[in-house]
């Protein structure tokens, strides 16, 4: 069995680049999983514009989130860009982005409750298939959990 590459990201600024980076290679899909303050940093980082980029080429973006009060505006800037958006209400601080199913970035406690670029982090990349295969049936189990987002901004 051959592994893939693996790196170790540490910092909040550098797991937002890397995941830049998988969503500008992807062609077909991209999958997240991520708390809501870190939404902000992926609009500063441009990464929604990207996502948006590969739905404009027939790619197809799926992510859940915690909406709240708070991140109404990211959220709906999501939806308007064409990504499909869930809600769960006990986000516990797994973070995940995987790319075609092959490349991803993930973390297993990212609690940041007011995020900087330079808190401190412990995040995996690598481009192993058989993690992405892992990470992606994890997050379609939490996808069939989750609530549309839509739903839950008409609630709020």
């Amino acid at each position: 069995m051959i592994m893939g590459e693996r790196i170790i990201i540490e910092s909040v600024k550098d797991a937002l680049a890397v995941a830049s980076t998988i969503v500008e290679s992807a062609e077909e899909e991209v999958a997240w999983l991520l708390q809501p303050a870190l939404l902000v940093f992926c609009f500063q980082f441009g990464i929604t514009n990207k996502s948006k980029m590969l739905i404009e080429k027939g790619g197809h973006v799926r992510g859940i989130t915690k909406v709240s009060g708070t991140y109404l505006d990211p959220v709906r800037k999501l939806l308007d860009n064409g990504e499909e958006v869930r809600h769960i209400d006990q986000y516990q601080g797994a973070f995940m982005l995987v790319g075609d199913k092959k490349e991803s970035i993930s973390s297993i406690n990212v609690n940041i409750e007011d995020p900087s670029l330079d808190d401190p982090i412990v995040a995996f990349w690598t481009d192993d298939k058989a993690y992405a295969d892992f990470l992606i049936a994890t997050f379609d189990a939490a996808w069939g959990e989750a609530v549309d987002a839509e739903k839950r901004l008409q609630e709020l």
